[in-house]
């Protein structure tokens, strides 16, 4: 494969992530399923205590979604420029490995935020 094609198929690759990630964290925020259920929705223990838990989960995890989108459009703009400019292999991995990362991520802050704001029988502190 050469180098240009390479290239296409990283942005292509890229844009279709960073598009799935925006529009599934849109998705989270305006369509939340009704009931708490182990089917569809963000489903973790907490999560599922009640229906304030599962409204407040979606939002957040929502707006992270969002975010980490728009993060990885910003990181994948930075490695395409350095592949242009033929950048060490390093660098372009290790953007790579964070753009990886982000996704992995985006469960965390929400966890965080459900403990902060509710007790462990889903009752807001």
């Amino acid at each position: 494969m050469e180098f240009g094609e390479i290239l296409k198929l990283s942005i292509t690759v890229d844009g279709f992530f960073s598009f799935i990630f925006i529009v599934f964290g849109i998705f989270s925020l305006m369509v939340i399923p009704r009931k708490p259920n182990w089917i569809m929705g963000y489903r973790t223990s907490i999560a599922l205590k009640n229906q304030d838990t599962w409204v407040f989960a979606h939002k957040h995890f929502g707006k992270q979604l969002i975010t980490f989108g728009l993060v990885y459009i910003i990181l994948s703009i930075v490695r395409t420029v350095l592949m242009i400019n033929e950048a060490s292999s390093l660098i372009i991995g290790v953007i790579i490995a964070a753009q990886v990362i982000a996704v992995l991520l985006a469960l965390i802050p929400t966890e965080i935020a459900l403990r902060k704001t509710f007790d462990k029988n889903g009752q807001r502190k």
